[in-house]
C-alpha cells in the first residue's frame, strides 16, 4: 500500500452540531447528529491504514474518542481550509463520505497533479490533494468547477479524481439509498438499517423506514 509520505496531513472539516438538514425530513436532528459521527467514524477508518496525521477540525466541540488530532475552530470552511493549505502537501477529506475505503484512498494518494479533485455527484469538491503552495479553496457552489478555475488561473496541473465511492457525499435521501445499496460493514449503514430503514425492490429500488421494529 502506497505510504503516502509527500503528505503532511489529512484534514477532515465536521460540523457537529444540526448537520445534514436536508434530511431533517426522514431523521431527526438527535439521529442526524449520531449519523454524521458515525460516517466521520466511518471516513477515519478508511484513512487509519496509511499512517498520516488525521486532523479532524470541528466547528465546535466535539466528544468522541477518535484517537485523531481534534481541533475546535469555529471560522468559515473557505476561512479554516486556506489557513490549513499554508503548509503543503496537505489533502482534505470531507466527513460525509462512508463508502470511502482505503483502497479508493490509496489510488487518490498516487495520482499525480499539482492539485488533484475529487468530485461529488452534484457539483461537490469531496477530496482535494494540494502539493503546491499558493492555492486556496472556494467551497459551496459547484466548488468543483471553481476548483479547477483556480487551480487553472494559477498554472497549477491539475487531475480530476474519478471514483464512485468518493463521489457520494451524503445530503439527502437518495444518497442514504446509495449507502443501503454499497455500504457494507460501514457503521453508519449499520445505523440506519436499526432505525428501521430498509430497501424496497420496486421497478425503481427506493428507501423505506419500518417503524416499531
Amino acid at each position: 500500500m502506497a505510504s503516502g509520505k509527500d503528505i503532511l496531513m489529512i484534514v477532515i472539516p465536521f460540523r457537529p452540531i444540526n448537520p445534514k438538514s436536508r434530511l431533517s425530513s426522514v431523521l431527526s436532528r438527535e439521529e442526524r447528529e449520531k449519523f454524521a459521527k458515525l460516517m466521520l467514524i466511518d471516513v477515519i477508518n478508511a484513512l487509519k491504514a496509511f499512517e498520516l496525521e488525521i486532523k479532524v477540525i470541528s466547528t465546535s466541540r466535539l466528544d468522541l474518542d477518535l484517537d485523531v488530532e481534534l481541533v475546535e475552530d469555529q471560522r468559515a470552511l473557505d476561512e479554516c481550509i486556506n489557513s490549513e493549505l499554508e503548509d503543503v502537501p496537505k489533502a482534505i477529506v470531507m466527513s460525509d463520505l462512508p463508502l470511502l475505503n482505503s483502497e479508493i484512498f490509496e489510488r487518490f494518494l498516487n495520482s499525480e497533479g499539482d492539485v488533484v479533485i475529487a468530485p461529488g455527484r452534484k457539483g461537490g469538491t469531496n477530496m482535494l490533494l494540494v502539493r503546491e503552495e499558493g492555492f486556496r479553496v472556494s467551497y459551496h457552489y459547484c466548488s468543483f468547477l471553481k476548483h479547477i478555475q483556480i487551480a487553472k488561473s494559477m498554472g497549477f496541473s491539475c487531475k480530476v479524481f474519478d471514483s464512485f465511492y468518493s463521489s457520494v457525499d451524503i445530503d439527502d435521501e437518495n444518497d442514504l439509498l446509495e449507502l443501503m445499496i454499497h455500504g457494507e460493514g460501514k457503521l453508519s449503514k449499520s445505523y440506519l438499517e436499526n432505525l428501521g430503514f430498509r430497501i424496497k425492490f420496486d421497478k425503481i429500488p427506493r428507501l423505506v423506514r419500518v417503524r416499531n421494529l
